[in-house]
């Protein structure tokens, strides 16, 4: 096979996302043949020499004979593929045939063009199909016609020839075909397998069989030659059928599995993408009612396969035996019953039912990072009704060790990860999605924004000249001014790590005019504002948290007992603390980025504050919620609001808890972001202080960052805005992740990509148009920054 390599924009193969959401599975071909060749449906080149291999491949074939129109969509939709084999250059309105292949492209089926493609001419007014037009359908196939047609053999050689595909029972002999068209390659993923070349012209060699994404298309007599009556076949049936309509997996792709109707589906499902989003992981989702039209090389074309099921209902076992026998990868999100997959996803039989359990452990060199091991004591977690097979690597295990959690089994020439709870559905371990998929394939590729960004929420606040435990006999200002402002400035400044403030002037619950800041004036010698205009005079981001702590919603909720009762006093206190402001702070200061109070704000909360404060670019709240709809946001610009920035959070406390240590690890390894918030007045909470007073918030803080740095040196530490700006930088970058073997190739549309790279038993032999940030010691990833458009990463 050879390549065909085209210098193209990034933005022609970026792939990402829904690329193939509207493939077609459905267990039968619509093979087409014209009566005015001789043609019949028993009576076709299709039929004699294609017919057997496609039921071989599970798939029936229905004739169909194109000088009876074209078919309708009440034929059409049966079926996945339209394949023809035509013996002459002509029909009846030929373009409308155009249109009828180029809609069947853009409803994901496969077109299959072999022998003449029979629309050049049309067959009752002799004219000839303009080449602009022929190549507007062409060009889907990867190939535009250039004329040029010649007989002569002697002027023609060939250039390259894949022997395995096209030299089945016989040579490529150009003397005997004799026949030459130029086609010119226009598909930067187009596998050339055969093309000729002209020796009396400079013009490149001409492709002439090919297969593409979309389907495949192969030149008149280079398919068979007759010797002595006998037809021998050059093209090999069963390998074009198979390109064409199976592509082997060569970008990393992935499968997603779902039922979307069963419980918890469509939260994993919503989670899994999320991060794939942020990985730049291209997936493409297979629903179950799409499960009874897989047949057996339907997961070719994936690196790997995702399942979101709780049973195998419509799904035939030889689709995951063909895939697991060819080295595929498959991974469950869910706990479910498979009584006809078990023996190809490590299970040896099922339980009746099963108990919840308090805390789990997953072992080390599965969780990207150099000291994942997870210990989690309390989290509770209901393990689902299968029993891994005595050979399975248990990964993951109750607390306890009495419960497997997660395992991996190989089975043929590929392997299975099973997870087995449902706790994706709550979003807390998303990560581990990613984290999965990279473990499981050969090599496994995900980008990162690779950013580390602190906030100081509610700083600086009103402070009240109080004494409160446990930091008696100060008082709280000077706690705040002369102890935590120095030693929060300087623990950060040790890690490099800059951080922004998010400045509240009350604490009060006022909901109606007047609005007034009395509180944030309290604090002996003005200390709030002091410290406010420090911020300032030293170049450090002053964020807005709010006139007060009430969250900019008219909505009550668990964290929201006080609520604003329209828009109107929403705006008028936003608008008194904007005059606040730039009384404070000068116009030139306002701020560029907003932390909402309890990380709530509904959609009439960012409406009023992007009316008021046309400065703030960026919105923070939090990433998920199990409570509160309208804490959590995904990542990017508001839906309504494009011009605000949702940048969610997802850790916060001075505490490496339990909870803190997942949260990082999902974090930083599925969406690419360390984004954490502490409080200045975190020692003055029992909850959040866990009973530490100020020294001992210090020594968990230490540790907490000692975690971040060591498993993940290669974050960029920024503030809010410059990390809100590196999102959009990042949001606009188009990736395409290559595996060839040994060799990945990573493009993107701009310099300064980063990206891991996990290849589990291979060494890094040469990078090439990028820089390594990072190896790790105990496990086989690298992370890697692109130095321009591509980088080539060779492994041995």
């Amino acid at each position: 096979m050879k390549k065909t390599v085209l210098y193209l924009t990034m933005a022609v193969f970026l792939l990402t996302g829904l690329y193939g959401q509207n493939a077609v599975y459905q267990k039968s071909v619509l093979a087409l043949y014209k009566s005015s060749e001789n043609q019949t449906e028993k009576e076709n080149e299709i039929f004699f020499y294609m017919s057997r291999t496609l039921e071989e491949m599970g798939l029936k074939v229905v004739y169909w004979d194109i000088d009876r129109g074209i078919p309708g969509e009440s034929v059409t939709r049966f079926h996945r593929a339209v394949i023809s084999w035509f013996r002459g250059p002509s029909m009846r309105n030929p373009e409308t045939y155009l249109d009828f292949l180029e809609k069947m492209i853009d409803q994901g089926k496969k077109v299959l063009a072999i022998d003449n493609l029979g629309a050049y001419q049309d067959r009752d007014t002799g004219d000839y199909v303009r080449p602009l037009r022929l190549n507007s359908t062409l060009t889907r196939l990867g190939i535009m016609y250039m004329g040029d047609w010649t007989q002569d053999g002697s002027l023609l050689e060939l250039d390259y020839v894949d022997s395995a595909m096209v030299e089945k029972e016989g040579q490529q002999d150009v003397a005997q075909s004799a026949f030459f068209y130029h086609f010119l390659a226009s598909d930067h993923e187009l596998k050339t397998w055969l093309s000729i070349k002209r020796k009396d012209k400079t013009y490149e060699s001409s492709p002439v069989i090919v297969t593409n994404k979309n389907g495949g298309f192969a030149l008149s007599r280079y398919i068979y030659r007759v010797e002595n009556g006998t037809v021998k076949m050059l093209l090999d049936p069963s390998l074009f059928l198979r390109e064409a309509l199976f592509p082997a997996a060569e970008e990393q792709m992935v499968a997603i599995l779902v039922n979307p109707s069963r419980p918890g589906a469509d939260k994993i499902l919503e989670y899994n993408l999320s991060v794939f989003t942020r990985s730049k992981i291209s997936y493409r989702i297979i629903p179950s009612t799409a499960f009874r039209g897989l047949v057996s090389r339907d997961f070719r074309p994936f690196t790997s396969v995702l399942m979101i099921l709780d049973s195998d209902s419509g799904i035939d076992p030889a689709v995951f035996d063909t895939y697991l026998q060819e080295g595929g990868r498959i991974i469950s999100l869910m706990t479910g019953r498979f009584n006809n997959l078990a023996p190809y996803l490590g299970i040896k039989e099922f339980r009746t039912g099963t108990r919840d359990y308090l805390g789990f452990k997953i072992r080390g060199g599965f969780l990207s990072g150099e000291n994942t091991e997870l210990n989690m004591r309390e989290y509770k977690w209901r393990p689902g009704v299968a029993v891994p097979v005595d050979s399975a690597e248990i990964l993951g295990t109750s607390f306890n060790e009495r419960e497997p959690l997660v395992w991996k089994t190989a089975i043929g020439k590929g392997e299975v990860l099973i997870w087995n709870w449902d706790l994706f559905s709550e979003g807390d371990p998303m990560g581990f999605i990613v984290d999965s998929v990279l473990y499981m394939q050969p090599l496994g590729l995900a980008a990162t924004p690779a950013l580390s960004i602190v906030y100081l929420d509610d700083w600086p606040l009103p402070m009240y000249n109080i004494v409160r435990e446990p930091m008696a006999p100060m008082t709280d200002t000077q706690f705040y001014t002369k102890v935590w402002w120095p030693d929060i400035q300087q623990m950060l400044a040790g890690w490099n790590q800059p951080f922004s403030s998010y400045i509240i002037f009350n604490y009060n619950v006022n909901r109606e005019p007047p609005f007034q800041t009395g509180e944030f004036f309290v604090a002996e010698d003005n200390a709030s504002l002091k410290m406010a205009r420090e911020h300032l005079e030293k170049g450090l981001e002053l964020g807005f948290h709010g006139y007060n702590h009430l969250s900019l919603t008219p909505r009550a909720s668990e964290l929201n007992a006080f609520v604003w009762s329209g828009e109107e006093n929403m705006k008028t206190s936003l608008e008194m603390a904007k005059e606040e402001w730039i009384r404070l702070f000068g116009s030139h200061n306002l701020p560029r980025t907003y932390v909402a109070p309890h990380n709530v704000i509904s959609p009439e909360g960012i409406k009023v504050l992007h009316e008021v404060f046309p400065s703030i670019k960026a919105v923070s709240t939090l990433h998920t919620s199990e409570t509160t709809p309208e804490e959590a946001y995904e990542y990017g610009p508001h839906p309504d609001f494009p011009d605000v920035y949702m940048l969610p959070r997802l850790t916060s406390g001075f505490n490496l808890t339990e909870e803190n240590r997942m949260g990082i690890l999902s974090g930083v390894n599925g969406l690419g972001l360390f984004i954490h918030f502490v409080h200045a007045d975190d020692v003055y909470d029992p909850y959040r202080s866990l009973g530490h007073d100020w020294e001992g918030l210090k020594r968990e803080f230490e540790k907490l960052m000692t975690f971040v740095r060591t498993n993940y040196p290669w974050l960029r530490p920024m503030n809010v805005y410059d990390g809100f700006r590196a999102m959009e930088r990042y949001d606009s970058r188009a990736v395409d992740f290559r595996i060839d073997g040994n060799t990945v190739k990573v493009g993107t549309n701009g310099s300064g990509l980063i990206f891991r790279v996990r290849h589990e038993g291979k060494k890094i032999e040469t990078v090439t148009g990028g820089a390594v940030l990072y190896s790790y010691g105990n496990i086989d990833e690298t992370v890697i920054r692109a130095d321009g458009t591509e980088v080539l990463v060779r492994f041995r």
